[in-house]
């Protein structure tokens, strides 16, 4: 983040000496009890290594929820509710699909392997822009699975990003993170994906799972441009959000893209299937009527999305959608 933000023009107000020095007092551990206070992590289920926040302090529990997901992935255990503690006097929690109800994940990757057996067998080329930490090691496990298991057919599969590449590595070093099925030794090698960090190295017809997951710059940028033109190839888009200057969304919402400056016509399909790592409005709504917070702040949302929410839990609990820089007193 640091090297993004200096590259473009902006500061995070810390450095790399900033970064050193966390990294020195960072304390592994799921508990700390501290004078007065006593903090517990519990799995959040979105991405490995994601936590959920238990604080206990001065008589008063907060449990605050980051992006969490209650439902199991194909290589990450959702969150489970009954380890939670409940009736916080506060739960701060995530709102991203406030309003929005998901059909089930087994749809989804169903519609995800019809839209990829159906472009390769018609000799197009599948570009799947993915964030570099846990959605491209899920995505290349996901389809290497489907070619093992004659799911999909066999094709020429590549993951190409220098930092995502850098971080399956490491989890390869962290198997107990992921579900029993993955806990081999190295559970993100591959048989059918190979890891390259140029397009020049693709022999197409490909699929392309690559970074950015919005679009904006980089591998998918670069095979955007060259593949939208091109009517049997199709782009699928994983994130149900894309911000608004995205080319993704640009070439999604109005089906042209921009290369200096010039538009050109997008003729690839452009399909969207949500696999996203978030709580549903039906999973939020589980999750707080499972713990019966006395209140709840509503956070890490659109106002729309959180406002959608509100209306389902405000007879479970006292509701609050804060503004920014809003304290709140518990």
């Amino acid at each position: 983040m640091i090297k993004v933000n200096e590259f473009n023009g902006t500061s995070l107000g810390v450095d790399n000496q900033t970064v050193d020095q966390v990294k020195a007092s960072w304390i592994p551990t799921d508990t700390m009890a501290l004078a007065d206070m006593n903090i517990e992590l519990y799995p959040a289920g979105h991405v490995a290594g994601a936590a959920m926040t238990s604080i206990h302090a001065d008589g008063k529990s907060l449990l605050y929820t980051g992006d969490y997901c209650l439902h199991d992935t194909e290589i990450l255990v959702g969150c489970n509710p009954q380890l939670l503690p409940k009736q916080p006097d506060a739960l701060i929690s995530e709102s991203t699909y406030g309003g929005t109800i998901r059909p089930q994940r087994s749809e989804l990757i169903d519609q995800l392997y019809n839209e990829i057996s159906y472009t390769i067998k018609h000799r197009g080329n599948v570009l799947i822009p993915t964030f570099a930490f846990h959605r491209s090691q899920e995505m290349a496990k996901r389809i290497d699975q489907a070619i093992e298991n004659g799911t999909l057919p066999n094709c020429n599969v590549y993951m190409i990003s220098k930092l995502a590449n850098k971080i399956t590595k490491i989890f390869n070093n962290y198997s107990d993170l992921f579900k029993k099925t993955q806990q081999r030794s190295k559970p993100f090698e591959y048989k059918h994906v190979q890891e390259v960090e140029r397009v020049s190295d693709i022999e197409e017809p490909a699929i392309a799972i690559c970074t950015p997951g919005f679009g904006h710059a980089g591998t998918s940028l670069n095979l955007l441009n060259s593949w939208a033109e091109i009517e049997e190839n199709t782009i699928i888009v994983t994130s149900g959000y894309l911000p608004p200057d995205s080319p993704l969304k640009l070439a999604k919402d109005k089906h042209y893209i921009k290369i200096d400056g010039e538009r050109y016509p997008v003729q690839a399909k452009i399909v969207q299937i949500e696999l996203s790592g978030h709580a549903d409005q039906q999973e939020l709504v589980e999750l707080i009527m499972h713990l019966k917070p006395k209140r709840t702040v509503l956070v890490h949302g659109d106002l729309k999305e959180a406002e959608a929410l509100s209306k389902h839990v405000s007879e479970l609990t006292q509701v609050i959608i804060p503004e920014k820089n809003e304290e709140v007193t518990i």
